[in-house]
């Protein structure tokens, strides 16, 4: 199975991330049309702050691991890209792997905006990730 390779991957967590936008713009209007009920003092806004990020980081969480685990090992974003996250022997990817690539994917993104893991993919043979070592899975191009 061929490598997906760092532009499809880059190219397919754009995608990815342009639909969880939608999501987070979504969010963020409901919370200006409600905005006089919750922001009533600053401790108040500090606590949807500390929720905002709640959200986004379980929102974000929830789409990988739903879409790697239902469908495939392929997001939208992978899927335009023909693009799927298989485990290393080249198999369907099961629950838990898609929850410890999820968990290490967070990690990666709150710790260094995925830097390290860009640069993984270039430096591995196998063009690994954190998230990938961990699971014990490749991304391969969709056959």
């Amino acid at each position: 199975m061929p490598l997906a390779g760092i532009a499809r991957r880059c190219l397919a967590r754009l995608c990815d991330q342009t639909i969880l936008l939608l999501f987070y713009i979504a969010y963020f209007v409901w919370l200006a049309l409600t905005a006089k009920y919750y922001f009533t003092s600053m401790a108040a806004f500090a606590s949807i702050q500390i929720a905002s990020i709640i959200v986004f980081t379980v929102a974000d969480f929830a789409y990988y691991w739903a879409f790697h685990n239902f469908m495939n090992g392929q997001t939208p974003g992978k899927r335009l890209m023909g693009i799927r996250v298989v485990s290393q022997r080249g198999g369907k990817i099961n629950a838990t792997t898609a929850l410890i690539r999820g968990i290490f994917n967070i990690a990666d993104m709150a710790l260094f905006s995925g830097g390290v893991s860009a640069l993984m993919i270039l430096m591995t043979k196998q063009e690994k990730r954190i998230a990938d070592f961990a699971a014990g899975t490749i991304v391969v191009q969709d056959s």
